[in-house]
């Protein structure tokens, strides 16, 4: 009995994800306009905003269009109206010709986004039904952020730093909050070592080629908090040891004596981990937080592409 307590016990002290999290908040960001669906993961029609809301959660879809009805809101006053029974003949032609989801607005009022618009809000349609809401709120100004689909947003930073200049950047970065990237799960690993292979294979034959081989990413030994060798955290000081996937490369992760001087994690284009000395200056990978759902901070973008005269 006591053999078996002493082996669980560092286990009860891992600090593990919050097992019944609150649910993700969706900000509205624009009022009157609707994003593209054409990475839509769901076309639905929903009594309320909530209803597409938890829709949206349960298929992690990152963004949604919705059309609340009521008085003002029944009728597209951006689309150009008929004038006479000609056109509007014509009009209803157009339409029958085009399937139900190639016209999804005319028919779902909920439209569940596996990524949010980025700054230029380039895939938006003014149309006085709708509203868009995202759970990143507005965009930052950034350019080189990237949308794992049904995962979150992430920004690549090619510029080497070393693991503690990388974290830094992440966490004290001006246009976001965020950390270096979690990868404990197979969905992120393989998208974000998918976006470092696709970086590799369009810059072929670039003299010097600026290939990137291994990017930093948020798992760390720390030998002041870890509790024993695999005891690898995350940028929340969440323990590896709390997770069930695993992408080792061969022969990593090290540990033993050469662990302090390998204690680090880096992304490799293969999909696996390796683990080297953290003053080794690589590229990085860091993972924009959503708002918090008491953030006070107004959302409602008006910039680029706004709709004007909403309502």
């Amino acid at each position: 009995m006591w053999l078996l307590l002493l082996s669980i016990s560092p286990l009860l002290a891992l600090r593990c994800p919050n097992s019944n999290p609150a649910p993700l908040q969706f900000h509205l960001v624009r009022q009157c306009q609707r994003a593209a669906t054409t990475d839509a993961l769901a076309l639905e029609s929903t009594g309320t905003l909530e209803e597409c809301m938890a829709l949206a959660r349960e298929l992690r879809g990152l963004a949604l269009n919705f059309a609340p009805g009521g008085p003002g809101r029944r009728k597209n006053y951006f689309e150009t109206q008929p004038r006479d029974l000609a056109s509007l003949r014509r009009q209803k032609d157009a339409r029958n010709h085009l399937s139900v989801f190639e016209q999804p607005a005319e028919y779902f009022n909920c439209h569940v986004l596996a990524c949010p618009q980025n700054t230029s809000f380039a895939g938006m349609t003014n149309d006085s039904r709708f509203d868009y809401y995202s759970l990143y709120g507005r965009p930052t100004a950034l350019h080189n952020i990237s949308c794992v689909e049904q995962v979150g947003l992430f920004v690549f930073y090619t510029q080497p730093a070393s693991y503690l200049n990388a974290s830094t950047s992440c966490s004290n970065a001006s246009e976001f909050s965020g950390s270096l990237a979690h990868v404990a799960s197979e969905a992120r690993t393989y998208a974000l070592s998918q976006w470092l292979e696709n970086y590799n294979r369009q810059r072929v034959g670039e003299k010097p080629e600026p290939g990137i081989f291994l990017a930093y990413v948020g798992l760390q030994f720390n030998i002041s908090k870890s509790l024993q060798p695999l005891d690898y955290r995350n940028a929340q000081q969440e323990s590896l040891l709390c997770f069930l996937y695993r992408a080792w490369h061969v022969g990593h992760p090290r540990i033993g004596g050469n662990q302090a001087n390998a204690s680090c994690v880096a992304l490799t284009p293969n999909g696996t981990w390796q683990t080297l000395s953290c003053e080794r200056e690589l590229p990085f990978i860091c993972e924009i937080f959503t708002p918090p759902k008491d953030n006070t901070t107004r959302q409602l973008d008006t910039g680029a592409n706004a709709a004007d005269g909403c309502y």
